[in-house]
């Protein structure tokens, strides 16, 4: 009996943990790419009420944005993203929520933020993912598919052969440019 309080008492807690994520709030949303373009934001709140619900916990496949004594349910596959109240921008794809890195350049850098690769797994797993600017689709930021996106380009696959040894490491900032170094050596190879 005991050990069933504190599973009980556990799964409570759990579920409190999960609630509370679940009320990061949301600033607005870009309903098409050509809105995020022009930072144009539909139901911006200026982060003063939490009338848009991700609706994460259950992983519906849409939010909901609340105005009034009335709800509007919108598809995640409809809409090209939100941006929350630490301004950062996130892109739907799927069913899954990327955080974009760069908001600037032809290569896009996304993270998956909940996602944990296995313990000792460098190459074969990525949390990174890269989209030809903002009408293209979204891919795993994998070596193989940055030349499969550029295949004419010889002299970018020869940098990225040179610079990078993991997968993982695709993603590597550099402070000096304040750049991501995939985007500085697409730049170089077209030059």
């Amino acid at each position: 009996m005991k050990h069933q309080k504190i599973i009980i008492a556990l799964l409570f807690q759990t579920v409190s943990l999960t609630l509370n994520a679940q009320k990061e709030r949301v600033r607005g949303i870009y309903k098409t790419s050509d809105d995020f373009l022009n930072g144009k934001l539909s139901f911006d709140n200026n982060c003063k009420s939490s009338k848009i619900r991700l609706n994460d916990f259950f992983m519906q496949p849409y939010i909901t944005v609340r105005e009034d004594d009335s709800s509007l349910n919108l598809l995640k596959s409809d809409i090209f993203g939100y941006r929350n109240c630490n301004n950062e921008i996130f892109r739907f794809n799927g069913k899954r929520e990327l955080l974009l890195l760069n908001t600037t350049g032809q290569i896009l850098i996304y993270k998956l933020q909940n996602s944990n690769p296995p313990a000792g797994s460098r190459t074969n797993v990525t949390n990174y993912y890269f989209s030809l600017g903002v009408n293209s689709p979204v891919e795993k930021l994998t070596i193989k598919n940055l030349k499969n996106v550029f295949p004419a380009n010889l002299a970018f696959h020869h940098l990225i052969d040179e610079n990078f040894k993991y997968n993982t490491d695709l993603a590597g900032f550099d402070e000096a440019t304040k750049t991501y170094k995939i985007t500085s050596l697409l730049k170089e190879s077209l030059k």
